[in-house]
C-alpha cells in the first residue's frame, strides 16, 4: 500500500503536477470524516489518497465494468456509485463504513456528483449524500478546494477547510437537506477565494 502511494505521489504529485497542500492538518486532526472536494480533474482522488490513511473512495460505477479493474479498485477500498440516480446501495455501504465501529476511517466523495469542466457550471450541481451521511454517522465534513482544470506540469493547490458539523435533528425536511448540500458546495469554492486573499 505504501509503495503504491509513494509511486502515485512521485508520478502524479511531483512530476505530472506540482501539488501543494494548504491546511493539511485539517484531515490529520480528525480520525473519522468525509472529505468533500470539487472535481474537475481525473487525478483529483489521487491528490487526496497520497496524503490520507484509511481512506475509502466513492467512484462512478462506469469504472467498474472491467472485472480486473473492478477487483483492483475494490481491493483499495474504492466502491461504485450510480451518478444518474439515488444509489441506495452505495449510500448504505457508506453508512456501514462508519457505523458499528470506532476505527479511524475517512471517506472521499465528490458532492457535485460529476466532473465540472466549465467555470459557468460551478454551483449548479449538488448531491445530498454527503450531508445525509455526515448527520447520520455523526462525523464532520472536511471541504476541499482543488485547482480546477490544471495543465500538466503546472502547480496544483489542494486547500482543506474547517470541519463542517451537521446535526441529525437539523435535517428535518428534504428542503433542509437540500439547503445544507448547497451550502457545502459554496464552502468548497469559498476556499479558493480565501486562498487568493492570503
Amino acid at each position: 500500500m505504501n509503495l503504491i502511494k509513494n509511486i502515485l505521489n512521485l508520478v502524479c504529485c511531483k512530476i505530472l503536477y506540482r501539488v501543494k497542500y494548504v491546511n493539511l492538518e485539517k484531515i490529520k486532526n480528525v480520525k473519522r470524516c468525509l472529505i468533500c472536494p470539487n472535481h474537475s480533474n481525473v487525478l483529483d482522488p489521487v491528490f487526496i489518497y497520497t496524503k490520507t490513511d484509511n481512506l475509502y473512495i466513492m467512484a462512478k460505477s462506469d469504472l467498474f465494468k472491467n472485472k480486473l479493474i473492478r477487483w483492483l479498485l475494490l481491493k483499495y477500498n474504492i466502491f461504485p456509485t450510480n451518478r444518474e440516480k439515488v444509489d441506495f446501495k452505495s449510500l448504505y455501504h457508506s453508512l456501514e463504513i462508519f457505523n458499528n465501529n470506532n476505527e479511524d476511517r475517512k471517506l472521499l466523495m465528490f458532492p457535485e456528483g460529476r466532473v465540472i469542466k466549465k467555470k459557468e457550471d460551478i454551483g449548479k450541481y449538488y448531491r445530498k449524500g454527503a450531508v445525509y451521511i455526515s448527520a447520520n454517522c455523526n462525523i464532520p465534513i472536511i471541504p476541499v478546494y482543488i485547482t480546477m482544470r490544471p495543465l500538466f506540469f503546472s502547480k496544483v493547490t489542494v486547500t482543506f477547510g474547517e470541519p463542517i458539523y451537521i446535526k441529525k435533528e437539523e435535517l428535518n425536511s428534504k428542503q433542509e437537506i437540500e439547503n445544507k448540500s448547497k451550502m457545502l458546495i459554496q464552502k468548497i469554492y469559498e476556499l479558493n477565494n480565501e486562498r487568493g486573499k492570503s
